[in-house]
């Protein structure tokens, strides 16, 4: 009798906890099916249909949860919601589409535009920011944040257009030099670009950004000084900017001062060791170190170059550091073709060819593409068929 009323009781429990998960399934699809249902289309009276979730509606506005941002419209902007014409409220004096400047401003269309852009939404972002400067016309920042979203449209011509007249409105805008120049080293107009970070500079003295991007310029052309001078500035504004060390020592390795070059990049290594490309970068300049005057004065770019010079002046620890920075290089970014051409730089150093070998064929495999020549001369020099 016992065992029959224990059986009973076990059942009766089974059945409740299934009621139970049947409950919580039930819960669970009403919870999926409203988050899908909820997503309404709003169309705003200048034609532009947004699809978000609405979670307040107010007699003035309406609020709206755009992927994840939480953004007011004014009811005089919208049209309809799902097809539904919008309830306008009656004012005492006047129509409130007559009043709306003395609802909504400049900073408030400022405000959303960048919300806007924040999420991608570039259309909507140029809308608000045209909002702004109607409401506005002398209102720099809208002209400047028009342009970026511009810029994220991809077009450029535009965007540079209202950062000129941003600067027109406020000669002293620094922001607007410098996404101007940014805008102008997009299309390849480095001197354009290099002048107005200059001008931002002279605005703001520590505007970091300005240079290092100007510093990036001088290296690209070849003023290694200048650049350095700049990547100086950099530092002393704010010695944890691990970029500036990284790219101060390029161009100390590019002067061929290696030695200050393993200095900076290990510089930058240590204010943040989860960049590949600093160790990738380290591991190169230990290699160029420790070859002879011979090999310094071929093309560093064709690794090929040190296939058959011959003994070096091989510095064995120097190239062991080397290689454990390629290393870890790949571990932090294992799918990187380029810290495996790295190494295999280091490997022909060493007179590695067979290892050489192997990096170069997963570097191809990775969409790397090799010269054939360069393979054909390490197939010769490791003595392997394939």
């Amino acid at each position: 009798m016992a065992s029959d009323s224990q059986s009973r009781k076990e059942d009766t429990m089974k059945k409740r906890n299934i009621i139970w998960l049947f409950c919580i399934i039930l819960c669970l699809i009403n919870l999926f099916i409203f988050k899908f249902a909820a997503a309404e289309i709003i169309v705003l009276k200048s034609g532009e249909r947004i699809e978000a979730n609405v979670i307040k509606k107010t007699p003035k506005y309406v609020v709206i949860d755009y992927k994840g941002a939480s953004i007011s419209y004014y009811v005089f902007e919208i049209k309809s919601i799902n097809g539904e014409a919008i309830d306008l409220p009656v004012s005492n004096s006047a129509p409130l589409d007559v009043v709306k400047v003395d609802i909504i401003n400049a900073q408030e269309y400022l405000k959303r535009g960048a919300l806007y852009h924040s999420k991608g939404n570039f259309d909507q972002a140029v809308s608000d920011f045209n909002k702004a400067i109607k409401t506005d016309p002398n209102y720099a920042p809208a002209y400047a944040n028009r342009g970026l979203a511009y810029s994220g449209k991809k077009d450029i011509t535009q965007a540079i257009s209202d950062y000129t007249k941003a600067l027109t409105i406020n000669p002293r805008y620094e922001e607007a030099y410098y996404i101007r120049g940014l805008a102008y080293a997009s299309q390849g107009n480095l001197d354009l670009a290099s002048s107005d970070y200059t001008k931002a500079i002279e605005i703001n003295p520590n505007y970091v950004q300005a240079y290092i991007n100007r510093g990036l310029i001088h290296s690209n052309k070849g003023a290694l000084e200048q650049a350095i001078s700049d990547f100086d500035k950099v530092v002393k504004i704010n010695p944890n900017i691990a970029a500036a060390y990284y790219l101060r020592g390029t161009a100390y390795a590019n002067k061929g001062n290696l030695e200050q070059a393993i200095l900076d990049y290990s510089k930058a290594i240590e204010k943040n060791p989860n960049d590949a490309s600093f160790y990738a970068n380290r591991a190169l300049a230990y290699a160029y170190k420790v070859v002879s005057e011979r090999t310094s004065k071929i093309d560093q770019n064709s690794p090929m170059a040190y296939i058959n010079l011959g003994g070096t002046n091989i510095d064995k620890a120097d190239f062991k550091n080397a290689l454990s920075d390629c290393s870890k290089a790949i571990e932090i970014n294992p799918n990187s073709a380029d810290a495996y051409i790295n190494r295999l730089r280091v490997y022909i150093f060493m007179q590695e060819y067979d290892k050489a070998w192997e990096d170069a064929h997963k570097a191809e495999a990775m969409g790397a593409k090799i010269i054939p020549q360069i393979l054909e001369d390490l197939k010769q020099a490791s003595g392997r068929e394939k």
